[in-house]
């Protein structure tokens, strides 16, 4: 069957090479022979074999992934290498997803000599890809590997020299929402681990647009740093105003952003001490009008929050945010009794 894939004639034929690959596939599947194993990486780099076929042969490496030898996962790597640099994004954006998935999926002892520090190279250098799926699929791949994997993969991720604040600044800014939310997340594990630079590439402005994106997903995210920023940095809190903008975000049309901001208040009481508005704030450190949002923050009324989430709310909410205002208005006279939600 490989021989087939490699036949040009048949390779002219997307239907038949999709045929023969899913028959190799499932004969893969049910053999438990090391030989055959071995094939998956080949069939990676067979160029024949584009998107919709990678992604079928990606689900059968993720299967094989956790009990395979050292070997299938080192021609597994140099696999993915092939086709990180292919000229057709699709299979690029494949490719960084599969990746992804297998930090997420599995243990980092069964993925370590998968995300070498080449493959970490490509996904970095991926940031600037001209298609933004395979952008967002990139940062995707580097916030995975800053959460899960070991200290000195993540070291290597948060010290690149080709991953700069400047970098961090242009993705969290993409004109695309999938981008910037792929762009956050990632700022977001960097700020989990204690990196520096996630602070730099954010400034009041910055958090002040993602706290007013049109995507509530970017929404969500901004409040998830804004909450880290507050627990975290309480100098660059005071600059950067994320407690103001968190109290404004308790506020917000969406429930689920909503929802993100009880989360992150309820973290929020739990780790950081009570403030005294009576004592002189320490000098410094913390803003009066700084420690006053703090403490507004630390006395927001949890109970009614959470109440907003509930499903009473729901209706309200959909006319409030989802509804087109045209929708409103009536089609003929005032008041002539043929508003289009009477009915509600």
């Amino acid at each position: 069957m490989c021989l087939l894939l490699s036949n040009p004639r048949v390779q002219q034929h997307t239907q038949l090479v999709q045929l023969v690959l899913s028959t190799l596939l499932q004969t893969l599947r049910l053999a438990h022979n090391r030989t055959h194993v071995q094939m998956v990486p080949r069939l990676i780099c067979t160029f024949a074999i584009r998107a919709p076929g990678l992604r079928g042969v990606f689900d059968l490496a993720l299967e094989l992934l956790g009990s395979c030898n050292a070997e299938f996962v080192q021609g597994l790597e140099h696999a993915i290498r092939t086709r990180i640099v292919d000229v057709e994004w699709e299979a690029r954006d494949t490719v960084l997803e599969f990746v992804t998935r297998a930090v997420r999926e599995h243990a980092w002892p069964c993925v370590e000599l998968l995300v070498t520090q080449q493959v970490v190279d490509d996904a970095v250098r991926a940031l600037s890809d001209a298609e933004e799926y395979v952008r967002a699929s990139a940062a995707y791949l580097l916030a995975a590997v800053v959460e899960r994997g070991d200290e000195e993969r993540a070291r290597y991720v948060s010290e690149h020299k080709h991953l700069t604040q400047s970098d961090l600044a242009r993705l969290v800014a993409d004109s695309e929402a999938f981008v910037k939310r792929a762009a956050l997340d990632l700022v977001h594990a960097l700020g989990t681990r204690g990196v520096g630079m996630w602070i730099e590439c954010l400034t009041y402005r910055t958090l002040y647009d993602l706290a007013d994106d049109p995507d509530f997903e970017v929404r969500v995210r901004c409040a998830r740093i804004l909450a880290l920023l507050t627990q975290t940095s309480p100098v660059n809190t005071s600059e950067l105003q994320s407690t103001s903008l968190l109290l404004e975000m308790c506020r917000d049309s969406s429930r689920y952003v909503r929802a993100e901001c009880l989360r992150s208040l309820r973290e929020l009481k739990q780790n950081t001490p009570d403030v005294d508005m009576t004592s002189e704030p320490e000098p410094k450190r913390v803003y009066v009008g700084e420690r006053t949002d703090l403490w507004k923050l630390r006395n927001v009324d949890l109970a009614q929050l959470e109440a907003s989430l509930s499903a009473e709310h729901l209706y309200q909410e959909a006319l409030d945010t989802q509804v087109a205002r045209e929708l409103m208005r009536e089609k003929s006279d005032a008041n002539a009794g043929n508003n289009i939600l009477d009915c509600y």
